[in-house]
């Protein structure tokens, strides 16, 4: 069976995932600025996105491969695109009394539907592929999604009227209708189809390796999240650096970078033969690209952290797009590989993992940045990719000990 449409569906898929996540940040300034609402609520509906995703991913790990991934991701998309066009349409249709509540289930429509996005896209392209390059071009699409949304979305509320400021939701919502006509025709791998039945969850979670597995997640989350959401406010509050030009130089090519990174090693990874078939010199290993990552990310956090030039520190800061670029991805493969039985179950897991280093790793740097001061806070990021290799580490056995069911 050919599944090279279902595979651009789940690009498609994580493009949306991308404007699920990046959209409702960039339109906080007019919420704020038109409907009075303060930086709390405007942060609780981050929180509200992020917890709704983390319940959907533990529910989806559970029940997806019942439901099916092709009926799972057509409601899912279409859950996206009515939840992006009532985040736009609320503030006209409903009274200023009852907006933030419009907003709040906006929210958890949408950020529903990125969870179940985050759960069953993954296992389906390793089923249709079985190699780590298609994996790490699939996440590619997540940073191409990133880049494009803030940029379209930034010129669209440039030229816009603000009054039409909701034209913009309401036309980011076109995206995941078009991701739902591309499952709708495509041919799709469903766990129950597979040669052989995934492995129940209990019996997932009773292996320890498995909960090493979800560790590596939460660091790669957190060594990528930390710093993309700090190195503007660490550009301009001590390099000095404009808010405009460290934007440029921090997060935007930070994003690119790691954009570029998934994407090469996506089309590199077609033209390398298995890790077990290369020699132990041979460096273009993913377990050996993982190791290298994760020590080039730690040198960035402490060189950003330490260095006295400005430019040598938001080069540092740029530079760790492509030493994360392959952390969660190539995490989610190897995982895979490990537990080939491991099914919806296994990413979900993964997915948990990976959301919950996402959120603390921000959020643990802040406090450290308001105790200590954010130079130092992002010394202490370095404690995530060491992190990250100690687990990797720790997981690493010989081929030889390896058992089919990951056991």
């Amino acid at each position: 069976m050919n599944h090279n449409r279902t595979i651009r569906a789940c690009y498609l898929a994580y493009l949306s995932q991308a404007v699920i996540v990046n959209l409702p940040p960039l339109l906080f300034a007019l919420l704020s600025e038109h409907y009075g609402l303060n930086l709390e609520r405007l942060g609780r509906l981050v929180l509200i996105n992020f917890i709704t995703q983390l319940v959907v991913d533990a529910l989806a790990a559970r029940y997806a491969d019942r439901v099916g991934y092709h009926r799972s991701l057509v409601a899912a998309h279409l859950m996206a695109a009515l939840g992006l066009a009532l985040f736009g349409a609320f503030p006209a249709l409903l009274p200023k009394e009852l907006l933030y509540g419009g907003l709040c289930l906006a929210t958890v429509v949408f950020s529903s539907a990125g969870g179940v996005i985050e759960v069953c896209v993954s296992p389906i392209v390793n089923l249709a592929s079985g190699h780590a390059g298609a994996m790490t071009l699939l996440h590619s699409f997540y940073c191409w999604g990133q880049m494009l949304t803030v940029i379209l979305t930034t010129l669209a509320l440039r030229f816009l009227p603000q009054a039409l400021w909701y034209a913009v939701p309401l036309a980011w919502a076109a995206l995941p209708l078009a991701a739902t006509a591309g499952f709708a025709g495509a041919p799709m791998v469903e766990p129950r189809s597979a040669e052989s039945p995934s492995q129940p969850l209990g019996e997932l979670l009773r292996n320890g390796r498995l909960w090493l597995a979800v560790g590596v997640m939460a660091f790669a989350g957190a060594s990528e999240i930390a710093m993309s959401q700090w190195v503007s406010l660490f550009a301009e509050q001590i390099l000095g650096v404009r808010k405009v030009m460290g934007d440029l130089l921090g997060p935007c090519i930070f994003a690119l970078l790691m954009a570029v990174t998934r994407t090469f090693y996506g089309k590199l990874e077609n033209n390398i033969p298995k890790a077990n078939k290369l020699p132990r010199r041979n460096l273009f290993t993913l377990e050996r690209f993982l190791l290298w990552g994760g020590v080039a990310c730690a040198l960035c956090y402490v060189t950003a952290a330490l260095s006295r030039s400005a430019a040598l520190a938001l080069a540092a800061c740029a530079l760790s797009g492509v030493t994360v670029a392959l952390m969660w991805p190539g995490t989610l493969h190897r995982s895979a590989e490990r537990f080939p039985r491991g099914g919806t179950g296994l990413f979900g897991m993964l997915a948990l993992g990976g959301d919950m280093g996402c959120s603390l790793g921000p959020w643990l740097l802040g406090i450290a940045g308001d105790r200590f001061g954010l130079r130092t806070a992002l010394l202490a990021g370095a404690v995530f990719p060491i992190g990250f290799l100690a687990l990797l580490l720790a997981g690493r056995r010989k081929p030889e000990e390896e058992s089919p069911c990951g056991e």
